[in-house]
């Protein structure tokens, strides 16, 4: 059910009223078939895919949580005995000890080597625990995303060393929104794990955490922790927390139907006549894409965080004004936030800090010199991270080395960071130059574009040869005969998007600062709010790509 579809706002409608009419307490149990109605009537199948990852998740987790309070309870009866000790020792002349309340409080006189061991053995099964759900979540997500990919490469390898035999594709549909909702639940079952998230004894609460259906499509990943504190609480409709999500949606539909909707028709016939359109039209068309792709993704972050307001629910923020980025790694702090937060915390810090790759860099010292050695575990995970984002975002070669690309650039940054150090030292004026800013601005943005190639064109080989176009045939004369106008979409359609960019970006202004735009809004005088708001309403309205003679697109992120 596509979020800008006239069946999603009464989908929207009718839930909203439900749970308005239903009890506190039981508005949750409204969210969640909310969520399984609004994933099930994509496609009935779907249902199988997530409830068991949610069945298996909440097995494992129970168990999980039974190993660690088998062990608070073997350390407590611990502390107990040596309390009764201490009693004994006290009424005999020794000194009392007072102030035990749990087992983290035992004397340090008393057996630790035993307590050593208690907490060992739960861990060992805890993790056991754990890497069993992470096995079988992630391999639904593997066998149903990466199969076709597999054999496909299988293939090809067969092809190369000059085997006739083939293997056929099985042609397995990917469940919607997959990859959202598995990342969360390995976040829950590894914070559960290591003891920061509280577990969740309700499986149908759980449920609700993983199908949440405003974010179950193109995220933010959320972590239990937090979503927690708003999601259960049914608090009552208000006209402010309505209000704003409905200031928040109506923001997304501008995003997705005036700008990444309307421009998309350019986009799909430049990249699917990237013969004839090269050199200066390869800069357009990767200009082109990065407008797109923020505006449509941002555009549907907006439509669930507004969702979710609505209903008094609490979505992480996923963008923070990413073309505003000085550097590389500035950008993916302020683009896709959830999901750079969910690898890093998850997989980079994990892997980078581990005892084996310690080991590593400790074995690297001699060849490589201490200093080099003591980074690599830093290279080495980033890299890794960056082949799994690139994974995550598409079973295609062309992801996997998008991000092998990304991660390269950003160890290269990482290894010049001493000169950059040196550099700002030297010219420290710089930092407050308004030109200079633009140019890290300007570079960052053309860099994160050359690399998003491999995102839009087909193939790697091609993508490179795409790019090598801008040397070899820039064809800025056909640019300026024929410019833009025989690309589908009549000079009108260009103005229409720019006039919705140039809001855009004046909005994205207007927020510097602050968490939410809506919060500077909230200062201006109340009648120029509703001159805004109108505004953006009626553009949506008039120029959004909509209604008889167009296509309601699926948002991009949607296939990941």
């Amino acid at each position: 059910m596509l979020f800008t579809s006239s069946a999603f706002l009464l989908f929207l409608a009718v839930l909203l009223a439900l749970y308005s009419l239903t009890p506190q307490k039981y508005r949750w149990l409204v969210l969640l078939a909310g969520s399984m109605a609004f994933y099930g009537l994509a496609e009935p199948l779907f249902l199988l895919y997530i409830c068991s990852t949610i069945a298996i998740t909440y097995i494992c987790t129970m168990l999980i949580s039974g190993a660690w309070l088998r062990r608070d309870k073997k350390l407590l009866e611990m502390m107990s005995n040596v309390g009764d000790l201490a009693n004994a020792d006290d009424r005999s002349g020794g000194t009392r000890r007072a102030g035990i309340t749990s087992y983290r409080d035992a004397p340090a006189d008393g057996d630790k080597e035993l307590r050593r061991q208690v907490r060992g053995t739960a861990k060992a099964v805890c993790k056991r625990w754990m890497l069993l759900c992470l096995f079988l979540i992630l391999g639904i997500l593997s066998v149903v995303k990466y199969t076709d990919f597999t054999v496909s490469n299988v293939n090809s390898m067969l092809s190369f060393f000059g085997s006739s035999k083939r293997f056929g594709i099985f042609g397995i549909i990917v469940p919607m929104g997959i990859s959202f909702y598995t990342f969360q639940a390995v976040g829950y079952v590894v914070d559960v794990y290591r003891e920061k998230a509280k577990i969740e004894r309700n499986p149908l609460k759980l449920a609700l955490f993983i199908s949440f259906f405003p974010q179950v499509v193109q995220g933010p990943i959320s972590r239990f922790g937090e979503l927690s504190k708003t999601l259960y609480s049914g608090d009552p409709l208000t006209r402010s927390g309505a209000a704003r999500g409905a200031h928040r949606i109506l923001w997304g539909f501008f995003k997705k139907l005036v700008i990444a909707d309307r421009l998309w028709p350019a986009l799909s016939f430049l990249t699917a006549n990237s013969d004839s359109y090269q050199g200066v039209y390869y800069l357009f068309t990767i200009a082109l894409y990065a407008v797109v792709l923020y505006c449509d993704f941002s555009g549907g972050i907006d439509i669930a965080i507004g969702v979710a307001e609505m209903f008094g629910v609490r979505l992480p923020e996923n963008f923070n004004r990413p073309f505003y980025s000085k550097s590389i790694q500035e950008y993916w702090q302020r683009w896709h936030m959830t999901m750079y937060g969910w690898f890093r915390d998850y997989v980079f810090y994990p892997m980078a800090a581990s005892k084996k790759m310690l080991k590593f860099s400790k074995a690297c010292r001699k060849p490589f010199g201490n200093s080099f050695a003591k980074r690599l575990p830093v290279h080495i995970s980033l890299v890794f991270v960056w082949f799994l984002t690139g994974l995550w975002h598409g079973a295609a070669w062309n992801f996997i080395v998008w991000g092998l690309i990304n991660g390269f650039v950003l160890m290269v940054s990482l290894e010049f960071a001493p000169l950059y150090a040196r550099f700002n030292a030297r010219f420290p004026s710089l930092s407050k130059n308004l030109l200079w800013r633009c140019f890290q601005i300007l570079r960052t943005f053309w860099l994160m574009n050359l690399i998003r190639s491999f995102d839009i064109y087909a193939g790697v080989s091609n993508t490179f040869k795409m790019i090598g176009t801008v040397t070899s045939n820039f064809s800025l004369d056909k640019f300026i005969g024929e410019g833009i106008s025989n690309l589908t979409l009549p000079i009108s359609d260009y103005i229409s998007a720019g006039a919705g960019l140039l809001i855009v970006f004046f909005v994205s202004y207007l927020g510097r600062g602050e968490s939410d735009y809506r919060d500077r809004l909230l200062k201006i005088k109340w009648p120029l709010r509703y001159v805004a708001a109108g505004l953006v309403f009626f553009m949506t309205l008039i120029m959004g790509a909509w209604g008889h003679g167009f296509d309601a697109r699926q948002f991009i992120y949607n296939m990941f």
